[in-house]
Formats: structure tokens, sequence, C-alpha cells
């Protein structure tokens, strides 16, 4: 079987979608042969051999959060594939796949919509083309039931939907001695949470500062941003910065190791740009409880509330506060909390699960069975993942 996925970037450029071709990949090394299409950094057509074949087309750069990279779909048209994999939200990889051959099936997978703003005339252009490109599809992949009505467009085409969730090296996240070791020099005795993610707008970072002044602990934060000078400046003036440690960017050895030693995650996001938030599952793999906020995206799927961890309200201090110092003041609730988010993982989020739930994917559109189920279908599903 040969498989060609359709993306933004590839490895060592870090995201979500990067992080999921990876994931499948490398997941599907034995049973799939697969070659990967991402844009490149700069003007120049670059070819990775190895045992995932990865071709970065040249790019001039953006335009609205578009790769211009012109060759792009030449280069899909040269490989021979038996499936064309696109990742969405990338109108280049969209158009790709609605110019392939029409005996060959796509799997559209649905990472998010475009986020950032399209000028109008352009935006009417690129929904008409979008629609298109989903009525073209023959299966569409969501991370979660949520991902399918928090789309603009998924919701119409429903039948075609199959829920497969993202998932992570289990293994990555245990530690050995020496991470042990690290684990035990972080650990000071002081109650800790932490924060992991990029330090922009949408992940409500600032939110989070201001509960801190109603928690009696200590908040890690691993990340950098536009926002970080001014988040700062704001625990300074909530009189909490002795409280509130910027850590910047960590290794990943290291970012395993706080993740350990911290005593709750805490993923504060306020608006829809939040669709899963893999770090949460990061830190319940690691037996850490999670607070996270109700959006009506897959966050508080991955989350359940009141078992893994709680779900309070986008953008509301004093309930985000209540939350974190509710679980800080319940040790045994922390850790009955831990095991059944490390359990969810194991059961549901682990990159074997994921490679395993893709497969079956591959081999229905490739048999012709992947037709539109009922939406009984995908709420039973749910039940059970649940």
């Amino acid at each position: 079987m040969k498989v060609l996925q359709l993306g933004k970037f590839y490895f060592p450029v870090v995201g979500g979608i990067e992080t999921a071709i990876k994931n499948i990949c490398e997941g599907l090394t034995r049973e799939v042969e697969f070659r990967v299409l991402v844009a490149n950094t700069c003007y120049r057509t670059e070819h990775d051999a190895g045992p995932i074949a990865v071709t970065r087309a040249a790019s001039a750069g953006k335009l609205f959060s578009c790769s211009l990279a012109p060759t792009y779909p030449l280069w899909a048209r040269k490989f021979d594939a038996d499936i064309i994999h696109v990742h969405l939200a990338n109108p280049l990889a969209e158009f790709s796949g609605l110019l392939a051959p029409r005996g060959v099936p796509v799997v559209a997978h649905f990472h998010s919509d475009v986020v950032r703003p399209i000028p109008g005339p352009l935006r009417i252009v690129y929904n008409q083309f979008l629609h298109a490109f989903y009525r073209r599809a023959n299966c569409i992949v969501v991370p979660t039931p949520r991902h399918i009505d928090v789309s603009d467009f998924v919701p119409h085409y429903r039948k075609k939907c199959r829920v497969v969730p993202f998932g992570i090296e289990l293994s990555r996240f245990d530690l050995d001695k020496a991470g042990n070791k690290k684990v035990d020099s972080l650990k000071d005795g002081m109650p800790t949470i932490l924060f992991v993610g990029r330090l922009v707008p949408y992940k409500g970072v600032e939110f989070l500062i201001r509960a801190m002044e109603k928690v009696k602990a200590r908040l890690w934060i691993i990340g950098t941003g536009p926002l970080e000078d001014s988040l700062k400046r704001l625990a300074v003036a909530r009189g909490i910065a002795d409280r509130v440690v910027f850590l910047g960017h960590v290794s990943d050895e290291d970012l395993v190791a706080y993740y350990h030693a911290c005593d709750i995650f805490v993923l504060p996001s306020i608006t829809n740009q939040e669709m899963f938030g893999l770090v949460q599952v990061e830190a319940m793999a690691c037996r850490k409880p999670v607070v996270s906020t109700d959006l009506p995206t897959g966050v508080p799927w991955v989350n359940q509330h009141g078992k893994t961890g709680y779900c309070v309200a986008p953008g509301n201090p004093a309930e985000l506060a209540s939350a974190l110092q509710y679980l800080m003041d319940n040790a045994e609730l922390r850790s009955e909390m831990g095991a059944a988010g490390r359990m969810r993982v194991e059961q549901q989020f682990s990159s074997t699960t994921m490679a395993e739930s893709m497969l079956q994917v591959y081999q229905e559109v490739l048999s012709q069975s992947c037709e539109p189920s009922p939406v009984e279908q995908l709420n039973t599903a749910n039940e059970l993942i649940q």
C-alpha cells in the first residue's frame, strides 16, 4: 500500500499537524510505504531519503498562512499513490488533493479550519473550493467527535467522518534513572502547577496568571512567544512574580521531567484555536490531573471533567483558581485523576492506537467500504471511546 501524505511542513519543524504526520508514518512503516510532500522553508526543493521519503517543495514564503510553493501540486501528481492523505487546513494540499486522479481515494484529515482572516471575495472563492474538496474526499478523519460541529464545513459531511484521536509514544514519558534524578532536583516541597505552550493570546495565560493570585502554589511556564514580556510584567504587577517562573524553551528530556515533577497541569486556552491540546495527553501520560477550559472543541473531550481533571469556563480567573486550589488541597483526588488520565491515554491516545485506526481507514477506502455511515454509528463510537 502506497500513501502520499500532503502536509504543511515536516519534522524537524514542530507543530500539531507535523507531529500527527510523523506519528502516522512511523507507526505504519511496516504496513505502508509512505511519501510525504510538504513545503520547504526556503526556495529550494529538497528530497530526504530514508524509511520515510520526504519531499520539501521550494517555497517563497506565505500568504494568508498558505505556503507559496508553486511546484507543490506538480510534485503531488508525480508520485504514484494508492491513497492521498490530505491534512487540513492547508489550501495548497487541498488543491493538490482535488486534482488527484479520480480512481485514487482521498482521505481528508481535519485538524482545523483556516484561522487567520481571509479578505471577503477570496474567502467566498475558498469556501466553494473547500466544499468541492470535501465532496471529493472518500473519508474525513477527525481527532474527536467535537471537531465535526466546531467546523464551518465538516458538519455538511458528517456521514463521511471517522474518529481517529491523536496519539503519543508512551515510552517517551517513562522515566529512566537520569529522569528520576532530574525530577528529584526539581521537587523542593513547593506545590507546583505547570503550563506548556506558546505564549500567544488564545492560550489564555493572562487569565492563568490572574488566577494564581488566589492559588497557593508556584506556576511553571514552559514556552516562548510574543506575549512573554507582557506576561512577566503582569506577574510583577499582580505581586506574584516570585511564584511565576518563566522557563522558556526546554529540551524534550527536561520537559518530561517537569511533567512528572508538577502536581497539576493546566491548559487555560480561551478560543477555538485550541482544537485538541496534545499537551493534556502528555501530562495525563505522566499521571497528572488536568485543569483545562470548556471550549466547544475537542479539549474537554480529551480531559474528562470530574474523571481526569476539571474543565472550567474560558477566560474566568476565579473559576480557574477555584479548580486549581481544590485539586491542590486534595492529594488523593489528584492521584485518582492522574491514574484515570494515564489509563485513558493507554486506551485511546497512544501512537499505536492511532496508527492502527488510521490503517483501518486506509483499508476501508481501498476496499471502497468507507461509505457514509449513520450518525448513530459515530455516536456509538464516541460512547465507546469515552
